[in-house]
């Protein structure tokens, strides 16, 4: 089983089971290719491409690291990104220890696991670039201890944001709703349905829709309908049906799974949360509704019916 293990600033990535790695010399660290770009990684379970020792002629200036999944808060809620941090100050024992010799192979085993690795770089005056490489563990893992400790002690002269995605919307949990949402339905991932009980079986007072835009293209699936749940889209705005009106929506998506796909991406759908009049055990589950492209009701058994052009008006704020 894959089970992620925070050890100091790595990830390890652990496995069951070992591997037996020779015994042997330290491996060679190839000097590094200077480049005049670059760009934030995502989880990183390799050294950067092209990542090595700097080279002797490359008059180091600073250094850069990427950090993934850094949050901020704006006005309107918060957002995660990448932050690239500049480091600036007397490089000299963060050089020295990122060129320290690997250590050599094992005498013995080394456990069977993955490492996730810093992403840094070095940069002259220029503006160039080069990936640095940390030096290895003798189980293939980075030496990070000392260089980050020389790292930690360097200042931080500049943090860039970039490549934000929205995480959370103020307005979205004023609302009652999540940021994004999404659906997939069985009949698009292959499960066999699950048996639920009908949602007009239990008595509703109303519900709440909450409206999403749906993201670009990418995010749906070849039908138009978000394939991941918490994916697909943003929170654009929330209103109430009444009784009658929760009653018309629910009804149809208990109705019979014949939906089909029409290969036209939705723009716009919306999830509705049924309120019952009591705390009733059978509370119906959310109901998804594509208000355009395929325009199909996700019922209570996430199975995909047809919205009818009454339920679509309902719907549609």
């Amino acid at each position: 089983m894959l089970a992620p293990l925070a050890t100091g600033a790595a990830t390890l990535l652990l496995l069951a089971g070992c591997a037996s790695i020779p015994l042997g010399p330290p491996p060679v660290r190839e000097v590094a290719a200077v480049s005049d770009t670059m760009s934030c990684p995502d989880l990183v379970l390799n050294p950067l491409p092209g990542a090595g020792l700097v080279p002797e002629d490359f008059e180091v200036v600073a250094v850069l690291e990427c950090a993934n999944g850094v949050t901020r808060e704006d006005a309107d809620g918060t957002v995660a990104g990448n932050e690239v941090r500049r480091y600036e100050g007397d490089l000299t024992e963060f050089l020295d220890a990122m060129a320290a010799p690997s250590d050599p192979g094992p005498a013995a085993v080394c456990p069977a696991i993955g490492y996730g690795f810093r992403a840094i770089w070095a940069t002259d005056a220029a503006g160039r670039f080069v990936p640095m490489s940390f030096p290895s563990t003798a189980c293939g893992g980075p030496k990070e201890e000392e260089p980050l400790a020389a790292l930690a002690r360097l200042e931080v002269v500049d943090r860039t944001f970039s490549d934000t995605v929205r995480v959370e919307l103020r307005e979205a949990t004023a609302a009652g709703c999540a940021t994004r949402a999404g659906v997939a339905p069985l009949n698009v991932l292959g499960w066999a349905p699950t048996e639920t009980p009908s949602a007009v079986e239990v008595e509703v007072s109303g519900a709440m829709v909450c409206v999403y835009q749906a993201d670009a293209a990418d995010a749906l699936d070849d039908a138009g309908t978000p394939t991941l749940i918490g994916d697909g889209g943003l929170f654009a705005t929330a209103f109430s049906l009444d009784s009658p009106e929760a009653h018309v929506v629910l009804t149809a998506a208990a109705g019979p799974a014949t939906a089909r796909d029409c290969g036209e991406a939705a723009s716009r759908f919306v999830v509705l949360y049924p309120r019952t009049v009591t705390n009733a055990v059978d509370t119906p589950v959310p109901v998804t509704v594509e208000l355009d492209g395929c325009q199909r009701i996700i019922g209570t058994d996430l199975r995909a019916r047809p919205a009818s052009p009454e339920v679509i008006a309902l719907l549609s704020p």
